[in-house]
């Protein structure tokens, strides 16, 4: 057979394929993949927590995790700028930056950071409202000669008034600095409104509140912090739990014994009215703008579907805020919020946006109209697309063993049950559009909005003016007052 005949054939064979093929039934499937079907019934991995307590109060969270030779040891501690006493704002921060710089009497600052460059290793500490933090990463092979290390820092901080002078120097700094962001203005500000100027949820630290911090006041903060009963101890990585647990006994028993201090926090006694103030910020030619009330708490029944009403009110791109006010109407350039609900006082309910300030009153305008359209309820499609998004999101946010204990420890610090997670899944799950609805008819209050606005002050405040008396805010750096103009709004 000539070589074109071995053509011929085999040309021939593959047309007979190809014609089998397309003679074949097509198998049944979906066309669009708006039909395509998903097992909504996902389950997260759940590590091993090897959890007990020490007679001192002292809580632990183990988790066992081989992928690397690291471990990572994090504190959670029941104090924080709460517990400041007023006219001492700022002391917790302090606190917190003059414990990891200023070292012990054992390891000054120099040894220390030269002992945890040479073993790769990280110490750090903090403090927040609700809460303080401290942290050790360190190789696996090192984590019992450190470990008595970093307990030490927490325990016996030295204290020096160099760094002490630092950490002050430096929290000053950041007060001369905090009036250059239109977003931390306004949202320093907006809770002074919401919360109350004097309030504890408010107060922030001044040039003379540092002044007045000594170092009395950090040895006292730091001994009312590092009771037993107030450490919550997380550790995750590559250790066997059971084998070191005599080693975390041990050294963890040196605080003293204390039950678990209470967060109490007074109510919060601003009711909600309809203003308008403007923070003058002449820089910049656009305004930033707030707008809402006091929100809720995290004990609330309600809070599934608050959490579902979030997600379909300014839930990213697919949001209706973002859809309407900034895709449809282009008045925004970007629009956020949340309603917030805190598990020890009432978080804030709040949409903010960037627009142009000749844009300013059409902009409050609208986002007004979408709360007021969100009480008119939502589509099913609404509802299904928010539930697949907090699902989905699920997959980034817990798919480590670090932030699984987080998690964890996040629920103990709030004495909320270790399942508190898997029933928020299974109450997100059962959320329908009615619940969506009652829940913002409930909670939403469009007509008593708090609105402050950043920015150009004499254009913002003749746009708000269109809408109601405006107060304007007179800043300073060390200090927020404010003037009437145009309104009998009350100022701080």
């Amino acid at each position: 057979m000539t070589a074109r005949n071995n053509l011929s054939a085999f040309i021939l064979l593959i047309a007979l394929l190809l014609g089998l093929v397309s003679a074949a039934p097509s198998p049944a499937g979906p066309k669009h993949y708006s039909e395509l079907q998903f097992d909504r019934q996902v389950t997260w991995p759940e590590p091993d927590v090897l959890t007990f307590r020490l007679d001192n109060g002292v809580r632990f969270f183990l988790v066992e995790d081989h992928e690397l030779p690291l471990v990572e040891v994090s504190v959670s501690i029941r104090a924080g700028e709460w517990l400041v006493p007023e006219g001492k704002e700022g002391l917790a921060r302090i606190c917190a930056e003059t414990m990891r710089s200023g070292g012990t009497e054992k390891h000054p600052p120099d040894i220390l950071n030269r002992l945890l460059a040479d073993k790769a290793a990280v110490m750090e500490t903090d403090f927040g409202f609700i809460s303080g933090s401290a942290s050790m990463n360190v190789l696996s092979e090192d984590f019992q000669k450190l470990l008595p290390v970093f307990v030490e820092l927490l325990y016996q901080p030295a204290f020096p008034e160099d760094k002490i002078t630092l950490a002050k120097q430096q929290l000053n700094t950041e007060i001369s600095r905090r009036n250059d962001s239109q977003k931390e203005i306004a949202f320093r500000v907006f809770r002074k409104l919401i919360y109350g100027g004097d309030a504890v949820y408010a107060r922030v630290p001044e040039y003379e509140t540092v002044a007045a911090v000594n170092r009395s006041d950090l040895l006292d903060f730091h001994e009312q912090a590092f009771q037993g009963g107030n450490l919550l101890v997380g550790i995750v990585g590559d250790v066997n739990p059971s084998a070191i647990r005599s080693l975390l006994e041990s050294e963890f028993a040196v605080f003293p014994r204390a039950s678990d201090r209470r967060i109490s926090l007074p109510p919060v006694e601003v009711e909600p009215e309809r203003s308008f103030h403007v923070a003058p910020k002449s820089d910049v030619n656009q305004s930033f703008i707030l707008m809402g009330h006091l929100g809720g708490r995290r004990q609330n029944p309600d809070y599934a579907a608050l959490q579902v009403m979030n997600t379909i009110l300014s839930g990213g791109f697919s949001g209706r805020m973002f859809q309407r006010v900034r895709t449809e109407m282009g008045l925004a350039y970007s629009v956020f919020g949340r309603y917030d609900c805190h598990y020890f006082y009432p978080g804030m309910f709040f949409v903010g946006l960037q627009t142009g300030t000749s844009t300013s009153a059409e902009a409050v305008a609208a986002v007004r109209h979408e709360l007021e359209r969100l009480q008119e309820g939502v589509t099913r499609e609404e509802l299904d697309q928010a539930k697949d998004q907090f699902f989905n999101s699920l997959v980034f946010r817990y798919d480590r063993p670090e932030e699984i204990l987080e998690r964890r420890m996040h629920y103990a610090y709030r004495d909320m049950a270790p399942d508190s997670f898997h029933k928020l899944t299974e109450a997100i799950r059962q959320v329908s559009t009615e619940d969506v609805l009652r829940a913002s008819r409930k909670y939403l209050q469009p007509k008593r909005l708090t609105t402050l606005g950043v920015g150009q002050k004499d254009e913002l405040k003749k746009q708000f003016q269109e809408l109601g008396p405006v107060v304007v805010m007179e800043l300073e750096p060390s200090s927020a007052k404010t003037s009437n103009s145009g309104g009998s709004a009350a100022g701080e």
